[in-house]
Parts: C-alpha cells; structure tokens; sequence
C-alpha cells in the first residue's frame, strides 16, 4: 500500500473517532451551542463599567480575572470604611485606640452616621470628635466625608483586667452599609512590673469662656524598670487645643506622645494648653483624661459665667437733640442689646450725670444716688433688649455753649451722648417711653371694685416691629380664688388662664380685645386682683420678656369708711338748740325789765 493510502486511512479513523465523541458528548452534556449562549455575555467581556471603577474589562480592569470572568467586582459603592488599632495583640490592663477610617468616591461631599462597636471585656474611655456611647456602640452622627481626602475617627478603650489569655477582641465598624472588622488578640500582662503614676491638673476649679487652661500632666515612674511607653490624651468639648509640649501628634480632639523614655525613678512632665469656647454652656464639665497602659489620670474644670462677658452687651444713649435751651428738660433713651443666646441677669447700669444738669425721673427702678443714676439687676433676654428712660433739666446758669456729656455704663461697656446748650434747642427729640407705641398694653375699667362687682379688661397689641409676626398667642393668666370670666370675648379658656391666637401682625397694626370677669363674693377686703398677660409668636425674639408681658393690679373694697356724724349725735344737737332758745329768751326778758 502506497505512503498516501495509509495517510487517508489514518485521517478517515480519526475523523469516525471524533464523530463518536461529539454525539456521545452530546448524549451526556447537551449541544455545547446552549452552554455557549448560557455565558455569551460574561461581566469580563462585556464592554461595560460593570462596578464603576472606571475602568472596562479584563484585562484593563483588577477585578477581572480573566474574559470569562463572570464577577466584575462590587457594583455602585461610594463609601469604603476600615477599622484598625495598629496592633496584633495586647495586654490586660493597657489601653487601645482603634482608628475608623473613611473614604469616598463621590465628587460632593458626603454625610454618614458611623457606628463603633465596642468589643467584649474592654471598657470605653473615649472617642474622637463628640463620639456618643449608646449601649455597646459609639455613635457620630452627621460625619461629612470630604471627596480626595480620609475621614478618621478614633475610639479609646482599656481591657479590662481579668480578660482571659487568648481572647480574640473582636471591633466592627459601620457606616452607610459597609462594614469592616479588626481582631486583637489578649495576652497575659507581665506579672512584677508596676504600672506608671500618671496626674494631670490645670490648677482651676471654675472658669469662664474664652478663658486658657493650662494643663501639667506629670507621669511617674518611681516603682518600676525603665521602660518605653504612649501617652494618650482627648481634648474633651467645648475646648478648643492651642498647644502642647514635646514631639506630641494631634489628630483632631486627640493628642499623642509615642515612644517616649522614662527610666526608673524618674519624672517627666508635659504641658497642654486649651482655650474654652464662646459658646460653652455654663456648668458644662470639661474633664481631660490622660492614659498610658493602665495608668490614667483626670482633672475637671466647671465652666461657671462668674462675670458678663463685654462683648454679651451692646449700649447707646440719645437725647435726641444736638442743641439745648436753659431750662429744657432732656429724656435720654438708653438701649442695652443682649448680643448672646444666653439670658443676662444681674446687669447693672450707671449714668454719669452731666454738668450744668438737675435730674427729673428714671424709669425701670432707676435711683438718683446724688451724682448718678443707678440700675441695678436687670434681666435681659436673649438676643433682646432693654430699653431704660431717664429725664434731666438743663439748668438756668448754663452757659452758653456749654457741652452737655452724658456717658452710660454697663458691663464694661460706655456710650456717651453730648448735647450743647444754645439759645435755642434743635434736632428731632426722642419720643418718651411712655408715650411710645407698646407691644402689649391692658386697661381696667376701674381701679377699685367690690365683691360680686363686674370688671372689663382691654387687651391692645400693636406690631411696634419692622417685621411681620406670625403665629401670635396672647395669654391672660388669673386668680379663680378671687375672680371669675363671664365673657372671653373669642377666647378658649385653658384652665386658669384665656387665650387668644392670631395668624399674623403687619408691621404697625393692631389688634385689641374687651372680657368680662366677676368678683368673687367671698374676696376679702384689701385683696389685689392681679392678672398677667403675656405675648408671643415668630417674630419676637428680639423683644425683652419686659416688652412681652403685662400685669394690671385692681384693690377689692367690702366697705366704705365713715363719714360726717351718725345720726343720733345730728338729732340730739338739734334738740339741745331747740332747748336752749326759750331759756336765752326769758333770761333777755328778765334783763331788760330790770
């Protein structure tokens, strides 16, 4: 047989084998067409962004493994999280601070709420950034991620002492979804080796705002070998960090000195320096907590508003006028503004008197000591003001142009006011506080009642403001021991008091209402009916609570003193005058016969 005749004969038995394969295959697996069209469109292959990494297909994208690679990757993330504390293992007794970090992919930036769990058998000391403890979790809220950058957030916690050896320390970290884990694990503290004495003091008990806390934090190590070791300190709230001694990191509120050297019997001292904040409520407690191990160390200073803060207050005085005649009388306004959130009491204020000057009247409680006028203990609202009023009389013997300096002073604050003495008086005079519209006035229709009388009260309000107020609610407060309501007048009564809701005030308008109330008849002689009407809405919150509230005062009167002479004592002088004309008349007759 030819060399061509056994090559076709070995192409033709390979051809039936392969044949034999195929639909044996087939009789097995199926046509190899419907498994092909099953995978026809891997997420490796498809041309797509599939996990929007901006990046396409294997092998252009990490993720892919290979073409057929039907998993591209996680699919429309925007946050990625991770949690750490830097270390494998760890003793009983010493402190850890873990770090949550968090990035985003997203062009704006973006607002989660991270939660921290605590592990088992740890303890928390503290937490980066006003964390919140909640149960086992400590909790931000409203963290903004800022898109290029890493947010981190730190948590500080101490393992408890009696951890067995061995323990995992397990940490889990949440945000938006995503999570993330860190292990440590427990390991027998070295037995003999005494922990390091750690004090930390500001030298205050009390301080106020804007005031700087000098920190000394001493750390001692007087009963142990030397040794290395990590301080750790939190900046607690309402304290903002300025400085610090030695080769310290800060990272936000946290402050760290790492792979510091102390031998033994030896004593080492570091310094913090922090400001309080404006905005600190009073009696807030600033404690600042400084570890290393198991040692820790805590000073707290209470934040207590010993003195008014110059800037809290602003001041001004007007007369209104630039010249003055001899014998005018001059009314001075003056405005004290609350610039804070915080209500302001016991303000005092002190006019210095001008000269050539007499003084007339104050209002508010002012007192004339001789040479001033004084105002002590005033309240002011929050963002509020007071309005005071004092009146003074030019004197005769002023001379001409003579300049009339008068100077208020508040809280070490001064405004002062100068008006000159002329032959004539000029500028636009000051409209007097009592003639000034009011927000809230009430009137009786007496002054003086009896038991069972009737009595009609008048509420006015008037929007004395160059902004509209809205959601407006008037309440009348009264004694039912002494009175009763018999006519609200579109009121609700509300237990004690009557009240009235009105939608809105333009600027300038007004609103007034008329009730009716009876005496009660069993009211004792001598009572003072006293009611007090208040006012709020949206709007108001520049008015002083003086402004916004009212109080009418009516004396109850059971009965009337007397009078002229009783009866008896008129009739019996009328019969001694009766009796006593016959006897002058007879004792004439007998006169003049003689």
């Amino acid at each position: 047989m030819s060399r061509f005749s056994q090559r076709v004969k070995i192409v033709t038995t390979l051809g039936a084998v392969a044949i034999v394969v195929a639909v044996a295959h087939t009789l097995v697996k199926g046509v190899p067409a419907e498994q092909a069209l099953a995978i026809s469109a891997p997420e490796c292959s498809d041309g797509l962004d599939n996990d929007v990494d901006g990046q396409i297909d294997y092998p252009e994208d990490t993720d892919c493994d290979f073409p057929g690679d039907a998993r591209e990757g996680k699919v429309g993330t925007d946050l990625f999280i991770s949690v750490s504390d830097g270390i494998d293992s760890v003793e009983n007794g010493e402190t850890i601070t873990y770090t949550v970090s968090l990035r985003t992919e997203n062009a704006n930036p973006k607002l989660v709420d991270v939660r921290f769990f605590i592990p088992e058998l740890t303890s928390f000391i503290n937490a980066s950034e006003s964390g919140r403890k909640d149960g086992v979790a400590v909790i931000w809220r409203d963290v903004q991620i800022q898109p290029k950058y890493v947010k981190n957030l730190s948590v500080t916690i101490r393992i408890n002492q009696d951890t067995a050896d061995g323990t995992i320390l397990y940490a889990e970290a949440s945000a938006n979804g995503e999570r993330a884990s860190d292990t440590t694990q427990v390991q027998e503290e070295e037995m003999g080796i005494a922990p390091l004495e750690i004090f930390v003091d500001d030298g205050r008990v009390y301080a106020e705002p804007g005031e700087e806390l000098h920190y000394r934090i001493v750390v001692k190590n007087h009963f142990g070998p030397d040794r290395d070791f990590d301080l750790y300190t939190h900046i607690p709230p309402f304290l903002s960090f300025a400085d610090a001694s030695g080769e310290y990191k800060r990272d936000n509120r946290s402050v760290e000195w790492h792979d510091q050297y102390i031998g033994n019997g030896e004593t080492i001292v570091y310094d913090i320096i922090g400001i309080i904040e404006r905005d600190a409520p009073e009696f807030a407690n600033l404690r600042l907590r400084v570890s290393s191990d198991a040692a820790l160390g805590t000073d707290t200073t209470t934040v207590l508003y010993e003195q008014i803060p110059p800037a809290a207050l602003s001041l001004s005085i007007d007369d209104g006028q630039t010249t003055a005649k001899n014998g005018q009388e001059l009314t001075y306004i003056i405005h004290i503004r609350n610039n804070q959130g915080k209500l302001l009491t016991g303000v005092d204020a002190k006019t210095g008197w001008p000269t050539y000057t007499e003084f007339v009247s104050a209002s508010e409680g002012g007192y004339w000591t001789g040479k001033e006028v004084h105002w002590k203990d005033l309240t002011v609202a929050p963002f509020g003001s007071r309005t005071l009023q004092v009146t003074l009389r030019v004197r005769s013997d002023a001379p001409l142009g003579a300049q009339l300096r008068h100077t208020v002073r508040s809280v070490g604050q001064e405004a002062v006011d100068v008006t000159e003495v002329s032959t004539s008086s000029s500028g636009h005079s000051n409209v007097q506080a009592n003639n000034a519209p009011r927000l809230l006035r009430k009137v009786a229709d007496r002054t003086e009642v009896r038991p069972g009388d009737t009595v009609n009260y008048t509420i006015y309000v008037q929007n004395t403001l160059e902004n509209p107020v809205l959601n407006v609610h008037i309440e009348d407060r009264m004694d039912p021991r002494y009175s009763t309501v018999i006519n609200a007048e579109s009121g609700q009564m509300q237990g004690e008091k009557i009240v009235w809701d009105i939608p809105s005030l333009q600027p300038g308008e007004t609103w007034q209402v008329t009730y009716s109330v009876r005496v009660n008849s069993n009211v004792p002689h001598g009572t003072e009916l006293a009611n007090v009407v208040t006012i709020n809405g949206d709007g108001m919150e520049s008015v002083s609570l003086t402004h916004r509230t009212y109080t009418t005062r009516i004396g109850v009167v059971t009965h009337l003193p007397k009078s002229g002479a009783p009866l008896d004592v008129i009739f019996a002088g009328i019969m001694a005058l009766f009796s006593g004309f016959p006897t002058m008349w007879i004792r004439r007759r007998s006169f003049v016969i003689a």
